[in-house]
């Protein structure tokens, strides 16, 4: 199994969120319901919601030392799920905006971290840095740059946030300053917005997959163009209920997008948000989707054909 779209900040341990809240008196440990701050149990009416449950969290994370540990047990979590392949994707900038950590000291915390457990379970990692769309266009060249200042240790850079806020355009320069570097692209669009947000992506920021572009259904030329150009999309089946983007299982475009020949990868998103596995999504697929094994194949073939790392 692959995961193309896994986020760290959405994965921590819950176990480890309460541990370090008690440890430091942050606000989620005299929480009535923490559990409820930091899960969904449903749909919530928007991906700002959802969003809520994620940023939660990484404020329970002050030290560096705290970074390092959760992002070893990120890899640990993947591995145990028997995943195979993972790429796992984080903004140093937003954990610099909760924790007041220093951005290339929290690249270097995660990175070790993620090596470590590499190691020990033997599960190849791939390190995805986010551009925050928040931010403003004004910070993307800082933010790239602060990528680039650990070159090595990223395979990709996309773009998350609010797709409803700053439209994609604004960011190319950023974009290009990182495909220039050498680094992968993929960006969140089709989520929050509709099917511009991805051409956006595709034709502004040079995005070769797209962060959930489910949206893309509603555009049949859109569908075509992903299909010809082999642009994956990394479905998160969950994540997209929880973000109200579809009223339940059953109704979700993925069946649409497979017909119309879009390469597709199941993807988690956020698995601790949405207290979900691959390996369970993968059985949502079949069971409450209804894909067929002839379609569960083609979406394992395309997760293994779009991974950024060999």
């Amino acid at each position: 199994m692959i995961d193309l779209h896994r986020h760290l900040e959405g994965s921590l341990r819950v176990s480890t969120i309460l541990e370090l809240a008690e440890r430091d008196g942050h606000p989620l440990a005299s929480a009535a319901s923490p559990h409820d701050e930091l899960v969904a149990s449903g749909p919530l009416g928007g991906l700002v919601p959802f969003l809520g449950k994620v940023d939660a969290a990484p404020s329970a994370f002050p030290r560096l030392d705290d970074w390092n540990r959760a992002a070893a047990e990120v890899v640990s979590d993947a591995a145990a799920d028997g995943l195979t392949y993972l790429e796992l994707r984080f903004s140093p900038w937003f954990i610099q905006q909760e924790t007041g950590l220093v951005p290339e000291a929290v690249i270097d915390a995660i990175a070790d971290g993620v090596a470590s457990e590499s190691a020990r379970t033997g599960l190849p990692v791939g390190l995805i840095g986010i551009l925050l769309r928040d931010l403003g266009p004004s910070q993307g060249l800082a933010q790239v740059q602060t990528l680039l200042s650990r070159r090595e240790v990223f395979c990709a850079v996309d773009l998350a946030g609010n797709e409803a806020g700053v439209p994609a355009p604004d960011f190319a320069p950023a974009f290009a300053r990182a495909r220039d570097a050498g680094l992968h692209v993929t960006v969140h669009a089709g989520e929050g917005a509709g099917p511009q947000s991805v051409w956006d992506a595709v034709r502004h920021l040079g995005a070769e997959r797209i962060g959930h572009g489910v949206r893309s259904f509603e555009d049949p030329s859109l569908m075509e163009h992903l299909a010809e150009r082999g642009i994956t999309l990394e479905v998160a089946l969950t994540s997209n209920l929880h973000t109200s983007v579809v009223a339940d299982y059953a109704s979700h475009p993925i069946r649409e997008l497979l017909a119309a020949g879009v390469p597709v990868a199941l993807a988690t998103d956020d698995p601790r948000a949405s207290a979900i596995t691959l390996s369970g999504e993968y059985t949502v697929a079949r069971d409450e989707v209804g894909l067929s094994d002839a379609q569960l194949a083609s979406v394992r073939a395309a997760a293994e054909k779009a991974r950024f790392l060999p």
